[in-house]
């Protein structure tokens, strides 16, 4: 099978984050589709030209549908184009886009995995979302019976097409829930999940699109319907 790689960044009003590592996604000469998730009128005209200086494809979305809706859509559009494998990775800076060689390394070796990006985290880590993460990879833990996933909300990773293509139309949460969906329906299916590390870096004054108590409850109900997804996969 011929790899061929697209690389898929969400993108949602943090123009001046994104135009401070734009030049470091064109240095890796592969194809970068960029989801412009109903950003703001001043954002959408700078990161347009952005996308037109570097050459990268552009899709916007006229409403906001959350993260997951615009990783929804680049995994779609590479379908669509003939791409085996996508690599999701945040446009604003907070991964590593040095370890993307290394990514493509571990999915080459593993063409029908997930590679999985399993976080590092600098001293600008927030609390709160280390201690939410803690609580959901307990819940990953149950839902998937102990598959070795040792992070399901770091947006850095790499999905093999044919594998998920199934998986994709089950998805039922498209905001911040989307990036733990995918990988424990993924486990639940038994597609393999491979984890490799990365740092991750919270920039101070960098945009966090994470509402505390909204998200925090779509999560929670999220986890719930896995459960009962769990419980239906190893009966019927």
């Amino acid at each position: 099978m011929e790899y061929n790689l697209l690389i898929v960044l969400p993108f949602y009003n943090h123009l001046e984050c994104f135009s401070k590592v734009a030049r470091e996604f064109s240095k890796i000469k592969l194809p970068v589709l960029l989801i412009n998730d109903g950003s703001t009128l001043e954002n959408t005209e700078g990161v347009k030209k952005i996308c037109n200086d570097f050459g990268f494809s552009y899709i916007e979305h006229k409403e906001n549908q959350g993260k997951g809706g615009a990783v929804l859509t680049g995994l779609k559009y590479a379908k669509k184009n003939n791409f085996t494998h996508v690599l999701q990775i945040d446009s604003d800076g907070q991964h590593d886009i040095n370890d993307i060689e290394k990514f493509i390394k571990a999915s080459k070796e593993n063409l029908s995995s997930i590679i999985n990006g399993s976080p590092i985290y600098d001293e600008n880590a927030p609390k709160s979302r280390l201690i939410g993460r803690k609580i959901t990879k307990f819940w990953v833990w149950v839902e998937t019976r102990g598959a070795k996933i040792n992070d399901t909300m770091c947006g850095f990773r790499i999905y093999p097409l044919n594998e998920i293509s199934k998986i994709i139309k089950e998805i039922k949460f498209k905001r911040m829930g989307f990036d733990i969906e995918i990988l424990v329906r993924a486990a639940i299916n038994k597609i393999n999940i491979k984890n490799v590390e990365t740092n991750v870096n919270y920039n101070k004054g960098g945009v966090s699109h994470f509402r505390l108590i909204r998200d925090n409850i779509e999560i929670s109900f999220m986890h719930f319907r896995l459960c009962l997804y769990a419980i239906k996969k190893m009966f019927f």
